[in-house]
């Protein structure tokens, strides 16, 4: 049986396909509000990314699906995926209703319960095209 070796190895395979490296580099470029101090996940992620288009490549099917959950878990941590981005999204409104509606509207049906220890998000500025 031929061994292939660890993947991400120092002599990458480089007939393997890189769907999932590209994509990640562009979510990561996409991801406005990533600072210095992220460069250590955002590195996990571009590892992860090959990682899984070489086992995908190698046949390894289960552990590719091991590295996509994985990816996914360091995705979620950045901010990067749908669920995590509505959550703060949906935190920063209930911060700004809470803050606007402090005055007495509303706050007779318990709207003021909802978001006792929510913190506003400041919104990334828009980056220079």
């Amino acid at each position: 049986m031929k061994a292939t070796g660890r993947v991400g190895a120092d002599t990458p395979d480089t007939s393997a396909p890189t769907t999932m490296r590209d994509e990640v580099e562009a979510a990561i470029a996409a991801m406005k509000w990533l600072v210095e101090s992220d460069r250590a996940s955002k590195a996990q992620a571009r590892m992860l990314a090959e990682d899984v288009d070489l086992l995908r490549h190698a046949g390894e099917t289960t552990k590719a699906l091991s590295a996509q959950r994985a990816l996914s878990r360091v995705l979620a941590d950045l901010g990067g995926t749908p669920t995590v981005r509505m959550q703060h999204e949906l935190r920063s409104l209930r911060a700004t209703t809470k803050s606007e509606g402090s005055d007495g509207e509303g706050s007779s049906e318990g709207g003021s319960s909802a978001g006792g220890n929510v913190t506003a998000l400041r919104r990334p500025e828009k980056r220079a095209r």
